[in-house]
């Protein structure tokens, strides 16, 4: 993971639009504590303005704060939703760009979330223990997933029982990959209370019986020749839906190993996500470049057809090598971040599917779900959840070593509203972190050696004394 190098942060960084906020930017290191009673420069301006010259567009607000206790405060009027870039400057110099975003109410009182809908572990066909997993993913920044593997319920009561000790800031979903005998149509089930597969393993007669009742009852629309595996998928809908889950129509662009066609054939893909059967299309993940390429394109096509469906992007993990794994995820705006208000949100339009490309040093992701959504989803990535993932990564890595005996659950439980303090920051619900008297008088001790010392060559004070000179 690489480090953050930034000097100084914002808080809040997310605050309402068409409303004052009170702004505090902070030092991230010691050294850059801003000088008690300088006047700095401030400078906001929203990125999506009508202006007749970028180079020097005349919406820019610029004023002078003076810094008190290490720290620059100020207030300003957030008018419209979206991002706006804050700079911050000691004369000529400029010390800092950053990034602020301002949210209608709607909005602004969801949580973002990362996550992902469909991953498999050893107890199907993956490489890894249910839990164990469960720590991979919080280790890369997530905040939630669900145990999905191939016709199994039960490693979701695994999982959770694994941690049933301790308290997490991760959030486990129960879920499974269904396969209805007869079909090859996989449908993911996040969140449901019970399992559907164990009916058509243990009741075969019985959901046999169901699905040709539904198969009877199809209009004539339905061709002869998927009305059967039609009416199979829309029993396993109906299953996950009575037991409170979600019905995600995953991968069909997938092409298994070996294979010549895709999972489900394009007529009939179209036909499945316009039947209005299930709350989500996982529209990125597991596919490949060449499947995914075809699932946007069908998605589009279908937007186009007027139909409004959430998505999803999933890494269908199997194993942690290859760029499925934290490549391709879900960001879910929810009211908290509990199973029931991360499924609800996906019902009700919150998500964006990600995908994500190259290495450390050139990584892009691209974004899919509604303008509004995606531009708010891109600052996030840019910023908040690249904070979120170095304070997860240490818990992500003592959830497995918790699960081998090498740490205990106290460690765990204090770790657990880690992520949770830091997104009440950067929303501004609860009050940054200021310095207090024993930084300011470290840094002040210190800055007055360095300000005293011989000149010497390779280091710069443009961010420390009054005057720019080289020490």
């Amino acid at each position: 993971m690489r480090c953050i190098t930034d000097r100084y942060a914002v808080y809040p960084s997310v605050v309402r639009a068409n409303k004052r906020a009170r702004l505090t930017v902070t030092a991230t290191e010691n050294i850059f504590l801003f000088f008690e009673d300088r006047e700095y420069t401030v400078k906001i301006n929203p990125y999506d303005s009508d202006v007749l010259d970028y180079h020097n567009p005349s919406h820019k607000t610029v004023f002078t704060v003076t810094a008190h206790g290490g720290v620059l405060s100020f207030e300003y009027d957030f008018c419209d939703e979206g991002e706006y870039c804050l700079e911050i400057s000691d004369g000529e110099t400029r010390l800092q760009l950053l990034k602020l975003y301002a949210l209608k109410d709607d909005l602004f009182e969801r949580r973002p979330l990362k996550g992902d809908f469909h991953g498999h572990s050893y107890r199907s066909d993956g490489k890894h223990d249910p839990a164990a997993l469960a720590g991979f993913y919080r280790e890369n920044g997530y905040d939630f997933m669900t145990m999905t593997d191939h016709n199994r319920y039960f490693p979701s009561d695994e999982l959770r029982e694994a941690y049933s000790g301790v308290k997490l800031g991760f959030t486990v979903i129960n879920g499974e990959e269904v396969h209805t005998p007869g079909s090859i149509v996989h449908i993911v089930h996040a969140g449901g209370v019970n399992s559907v597969d164990d009916i058509y393993f243990k009741d075969s007669a019985r959901y046999e019986t169901e699905y040709r009742q539904i198969e009877n009852e199809l209009p004539d629309s339905v061709p002869a020749q998927y009305r059967t595996r039609f009416a199979m998928a829309k029993w396993a809908c109906g299953k996950i839906h009575d037991a409170g889950g979600l019905a995600i129509f995953a991968h069909p662009f997938w092409r298994p190993a070996g294979a010549a066609s895709y999972n489900v054939k394009n007529d009939f893909a179209r036909l499945l996500l316009t039947s209005g059967m299930f709350d989500a299309y996982e529209l990125v993940g597991g596919m490949g470049v060449d499947g995914v390429n075809m699932s946007v394109a069908m998605w589009n096509d279908l937007r186009a057809y007027g139909l409004n469906i959430s998505v999803v992007g999933s890494s269908d993990v199997h194993t942690l090598e290859g760029k499925n794994f934290a490549y391709h995820f879900t960001v879910v705006f929810a009211k908290d971040n509990t199973p029931e208000a991360v499924i609800q949100a996906v019902r009700d339009g919150y998500s964006v599917a990600v995908e994500m490309s190259g290495g450390e040093d050139d990584r892009e992701y691209r974004c899919y779900g509604s303008m509004r959504l995606v531009i708010y989803t891109q600052f996030l990535l840019g910023g908040y959840f690249k904070r979120t993932a170095q304070i997860t990564a240490g818990e992500g890595v003592a959830m497995r070593r918790y699960l081998i005996g090498e740490e205990d659950g106290a460690l765990l439980s204090a770790m657990q509203d880690r992520t949770g303090a830091f997104y009440r920051r950067f929303f501004g619900i609860d009050p940054p972190v200021l310095p207090d008297k024993k930084r300011l008088d470290y840094e002040n001790k210190w800055r007055g050696v360095q300000l005293n010392s011989p000149e010497t060559r390779g280091s710069s004070l443009y961010v420390y004394g009054k005057n720019q000179r080289n020490i």
